[in-house]
């Protein structure tokens, strides 16, 4: 028998400092579950669909692992749920090496959950593994978990998007607007069948949108269809989907932050920041950046989060605090409630840094933290300010979480109130749901999708969060093996994928998703702001992400005129290469160009400026330009006299000269 390591709770994910404290943590464990039965009160077994295969308990809490129709399965309570594997066989994997897996319960673990299904409703199945008492057996180097422990502790039905409301885009814009009809008889007649109550349309006073642009786009075609709140809007959807008028329907799809689940991060007063600090501003070469730019004031970057906290020192005078996005009931006629969409005056943290509330915080500390101040972090950029975007509600569990619609309010606003970059640390994936067959997408988002190409006509640079879930991404719209994660999916924003600390920032996270990532930057064990003036670490893309706003920031601080393919030319450009494979196609999916070099990117925009030449012959002497800005150009030359009687005095006309500068009237 050989020895076991305990292993911290599936929420360690600090995999950068296990082999100092002699631990080891996976990247993945995987099962393959082969179908899922439903238990009844009655002990009647029900068996239904999984569409999650391939599974990796480490993110299953995390993630939406399946999707399970309720309206395929009979009405009435359940007391239980098994899921059944193929074997009691899995697979570990540590930095791309596997290992065997086993669990112990066998090919069967049960789920002890009582639910009730109600008809008509379409819902999935969240499940949360305990995996505090997951050992890592030496002798035979693979992992397992005890029998004891091998179940589930938490199982819920959960909607993986907005109840009572479809998105839909149409390839004309309704001309009789009547609030209960689209104008078309064939999508109207099903409409009539799903209890529908009425239409919206998306562009209004709340959009604020330039019209001309979202007529190019389609935003004026774009509607949302609001329903009781029962019915199951995935039938709708394929009813809907294949209509020649519709150019796409979809569900208002959630989306969530894009941090790795770690423990509870340690609250520091931050004397020991720099030294945290140095390590990932030396590797992105932030230092010798500074020297060339900080920064400019007209250079606004958003930031489309979980709220700001502008109270905290070190981002006090930097955040721009605008409205915030939140969903609401309203009553359609009066009578019939819809989600709609309210507002906050300002865009502050909905709660503390408990669940994640202090995401939107931490990312603008990276952005942009005060700097020269003696306290805390130093930001990427230091003059560009801050604007404080929440787009996040909370959950019945106080966790944020946000939605496809409001994720498009919130690149919109960036747009209208001027911003140049917007940093999007969040995200979520596009499912497929199959009844017979998946010939239909419906869980996209397609209203954000065409918020960030509003956005990119307007020369908005958008950078996004590649995704913690360390698989393959396909650029938009997928393909039927790799699925997209947006908003980095979209061929308009800048995917950013996180270095490992442990490595100097030289390889890809294990959670790291790659495939469509342009660029790299640190993301592990990042310090930045909190709530309530503290500081913590936080890993995960979105902690990457804002150093590749900020550098985006202090490129349009050189030169606003910048198109966002040009700012990603131009940090690819000079980016550090990165291997870690050996095989340049794989490496250019897990690392884009590669790492970002701030000073390499900064000092190809702004070539030193040329030493004068200048010529003397007891006459004119050319007429000396020096560039305004940071540049000091040393210069020492000796004019040179001929004829009269010395010694000569020397004096200058026109205005004066240049700051740091003199002119030494004696000669010899």
């Amino acid at each position: 028998m050989g020895s076991y390591t305990n292993l911290p709770d599936s929420n360690s994910i600090y995999r950068n400092s296990f082999p100092s404290i002699g631990k080891i943590i996976p990247n993945k464990l995987e099962i393959h579950i082969k179908k899922m039965v439903l238990i009844t009160e009655n002990g009647l077994e029900i068996e239904t669909e999984f569409s999650s295969k391939n599974v990796d308990i480490l993110a299953f809490g995390n993630n939406v692992p399946g999707i399970t129709s309720l309206s395929q399965i009979p009405k009435g309570k359940y007391k239980s749920i098994q899921l059944i594997l193929d074997s009691d066989q899995g697979k570990a994997e540590i930095n791309g090496e596997s290992f065997g897996f086993q669990l112990s319960t066998g090919t069967c673990i049960e789920i002890k959950a009582q639910f009730e299904v109600l008809t008509g409703l379409t819902s999935i199945l969240k499940i949360n593994f305990d995996l505090s008492q997951l050992q890592y057996l030496i002798s035979g180097n693979s992992f397992t978990l005890p029998n004891q422990i091998a179940a589930l502790t938490k199982s819920t039905f959960d909607l993986p998007y907005t109840p009572g409301i479809l998105i839909l885009k149409l390839r004309n814009p309704i001309k009789d607007f009547e609030s209960k009809k689209v104008g078309i008889k064939e999508i109207d007649l099903i409409l009539e069948k799903h209890s529908f109550l009425g239409i919206l349309p998306f562009v209004s006073e709340e959009t604020n949108v330039d019209s001309e642009t979202a007529e190019l786009i389609g935003l004026d075609r774009t509607y949302f269809l609001l329903f009781e709140s029962k019915v199951d809007l995935l039938q709708v959807n394929f009813a809907l989907a294949n209509q020649p008028e519709i150019e796409w329907v979809t569900t208002n799809t959630k989306a969530v932050t894009d941090t790795v689940p770690s423990d509870p991060e340690a609250n520091t007063g931050c004397f020991f920041c720099n030294k945290f600090q140095t390590a990932y501003l030396t590797a992105i070469n932030a230092y010798n950046g500074w020297n060339i730019t900080t920064g400019s004031p007209g250079v606004k970057i958003a930031v489309i989060d979980t709220g700001i906290d502008d109270t905290h020192p070190d981002l006090v005078g930097k955040i721009i605090q605008n409205r915030s996005f939140e969903p609401a009931i309203c009553y359609h006629f009066g009578i019939f409630p819809y989600e709609c969409v309210t507002h906050s005056a300002v865009s502050r943290p909905l709660f503390n840094g408990a669940n994640g509330w202090d995401h939107g915080t931490h990312v603008a500390g990276t952005i942009g933290a005060t700097t020269n101040n003696g306290v805390g972090i130093a930001g990427i950029t230091w003059l560009n300010p801050i604007i404080s975007i929440s787009v996040f509600y909370p959950t019945p569990s106080n966790k944020p979480t946000s939605s496809d619609r409001l994720v498009a309010y919130g690149i919109l606003e960036a747009v209208n109130v001027g911003a140049k970059v917007i940093n999007l640390s969040l995200g979520g994936d596009a499912y497929e749901y199959c009844q017979w067959a998946c010939f239909v997408r419906v869980f996209t988002y397609s209203l954000s999708r065409d918020a960030v190409r509003y956005a990119d006509m307007k020369r908005v640079t958008i950078v996004a969060s590649s995704g913690n879930d360390g698989k393959r991404i396909s650029a938009y719209p997928g393909t039927a093996e790799y699925t997209g994660v947006y908003p980095a999916s979209y061929s308009e924003v800048i995917s950013v994928g996180n270095l490992d600390s442990s490595l100097s920032f030289t390889k890809k996270l294990g959670s790291s998703n790659y495939g469509k990532v342009d660029i790299s930057a640190p993301g592990t064990s990042i310090i930045s702001t909190s709530t309530n003036g503290n500081y913590v670490f936080k890993t995960g893309t979105s902690m990457a992400a804002p150093m590749v706003s900020g550098l985006a920031a202090l490129i349009l601080s050189v030169d606003s005129n910048y198109h966002p393919k040009d700012v990603l030319k131009a940090i690819c450009s000079k980016a550090t290469p990165l291997t870690q494979t050996g095989n340049p196609d794989t490496d250019r999916e897990y690392f884009g160009c590669g790492r970002i070099n701030i000073g390499a990117t900064l000092t190809a925009l702004v070539p030193p400026p040329l030493r004068p030449n200048i010529i003397s012959d007891c006459g004119a002497i050319d007429q000396i330009h020096c560039p305004a800005g940071r540049w000091f150009l040393p210069w020492d030359f000796q004019f040179v006299a001929s004829g009269g009687t010395p010694p000569y005095n020397w004096t200058y006309e026109g205005g004066g000269l240049p700051t740091n500068s003199w002119l030494d009237s004696n000669s010899g």
